[in-house]
């Protein structure tokens, strides 16, 4: 069975937890989030963490579900969410961060370029909210959001990204960071879905979120803040043996998005700094 919560409806639920102005034409938000910042006594979302990796379909967490425990330590709700088609990474991104079905942001095939659909990285550069996306060089995120005004650290790999992210946060100087890592994709497109290398590089993805996670909770500890974990697309066997994905199929289709909320430290002053006892 295919999910019910829709990938348009990524963006206008983020925004809404920020407190900022989602793009005109995204489609509603789902109300789960919020009541989880509600529940935590926080009004919005002073920082955010969003860590995209590509291509963990749903099954994976099925499957492997004790291998996302730290996922699960860092969250509260996990969302099953439907992607788009085709679900190929640059129609599922673009999706993802305007709200809209590919036929309205205008990929609607593998292909990588600059979206003039209104999106959530316009929403913020019009905002108070200082925003840096880190992501692969030549991946689609690194390109479809590009020309916003929101700084950018495109960089050669995974581990590259995740270094300067976990720099970027200890720093403080952003309110939304926006990580992409890929590795689990490019492994199961060589191999497939749970080859060695594939599982291995799905693991590195879940150390890379904790990991993340954990300097957010260090040094973000004066913020109320969220942190989600959301990827785009699922993955399937092709008759050859290799892993691929575009299709209608539920293993393509069928993802979970991860949310965390917590409340500022209250041992913390305004900036964040730990107050002395």
């Amino acid at each position: 069975m295919k999910n019910t919560v829709s990938m348009t409806q990524f963006t206008a639920t983020v925004a809404g937890c920020i407190d900022i102005a989602a793009p005109v034409e995204a489609a509603a938000p789902f109300s789960l989030v919020k009541t989880l910042l509600r529940e935590a006594g926080i009004p919005r979302a002073e920082k955010l963490l969003i860590y995209n990796p590509d291509a963990v379909g749903m099954w994976l967490w099925q499957k492997y579900t004790e291998w996302f425990a730290p996922v699960l330590r860092r969250t509260q709700l996990a969302v099953p969410v439907c992607t788009v088609l085709p679900s190929v990474t640059p129609v599922c991104f673009g999706t993802m961060y305007t709200g809209v079905e590919p036929a309205r942001h205008g990929i609607q095939k593998y292909e990588k370029r600059v979206l003039a659909q209104e999106s959530l990285f316009d929403c913020l550069a019009q905002s108070s909210l200082k925003t840096a996306v880190v992501a692969v060089q030549n991946s689609s995120m690194a390109i479809l959001f590009g020309g916003r005004n929101v700084d950018y650290y495109i960089l050669p790999y995974d581990g590259e990204v995740t270094d300067k992210a976990e720099a970027l946060i200890r720093e403080n100087d952003y309110d939304v960071i926006v990580v992409y890592n890929q590795e689990y994709d490019d492994a199961m497109h060589r191999t497939f879905p749970e080859s060695e290398q594939a599982l291995a590089a799905l693991r590195r993805h879940i150390a890379a979120f904790d990991r993340l996670c954990a300097a957010t909770e260090q040094s973000w500890s004066g913020f109320d803040r969220m942190v989600c974990w959301a990827t785009d697309h699922g993955i399937h066997t092709n008759a050859e043996g290799h892993g691929t994905h575009g299709s209608d199929l539920e293993d393509d289709l069928n993802v979970m998005h991860f949310f965390g909320v917590q409340p500022k430290d209250a041992n913390t002053g305004l900036n964040g700094e730990r107050k002395e006892s």
